[in-house]
Formats: structure tokens, sequence, C-alpha cells
């Protein structure tokens, strides 16, 4: 049956690549702000958008440090918890 070996073998074999592709595209997404405030409203709120402000515009640099800390620390959990899941803790 080809759904069964592609189950079995091909996506077990392909799995890391899976994992790395998502987290190559989705972790420069997270503090991308660029995209956000060309293409958002100025009423959209992303974190990235709010470190950058925090930083450049309010000079408010232990704020702009928490938020940058806080959301290193939430992707860095996701990541692993992610790894996990998809069974390639080889990666970690």
């Amino acid at each position: 049956n080809a759904f069964t070996t592609f189950r079995k073998v091909t996506l077990p074999l392909s799995m890391p690549g899976v994992v790395a592709g998502t987290l190559l595209t989705f972790i420069p997404a997270a503090g991308d702000y660029v995209n956000a405030a060309i293409l958002g409203s100025p009423n959209t709120k992303m974190i990235g958008n709010v470190i950058e402000s925090r930083y450049f515009k309010i000079v408010d640099y232990p704020t702009a440090a928490a938020l940058s800390f806080t959301l290193m620390a939430a992707i860095l959990i996701l990541v692993t918890i992610y790894i996990r899941k998809a069974g390639t803790e080889e990666l970690v």
C-alpha cells in the first residue's frame, strides 16, 4: 500500500527536513517588524513593532530588552516543544 509506505518510511525520514524548514520560516517571522510596519495598519500591534518603537522611538531600553528576552524565551520553549513532538530530538 502506497499510503502505508509513505507513513512508515518516507514521512519519518523526512521529518528532520520538515522541522528545519518550519523553524527557518517561522522564527524570523516572530521578530519581523519591517513587513508588519509596511503592510499593517497603524493600529496593528506586533511584538516586533513594539520592541522597535520602545528601542528607537521611546528610547526605553529596559522595556525593549525585557520584551526581547520574553520573545526569545517564548520562541525557545515553543521550538523545544515542537521538536520533541515532531520526534526529532537529535536536533535539540
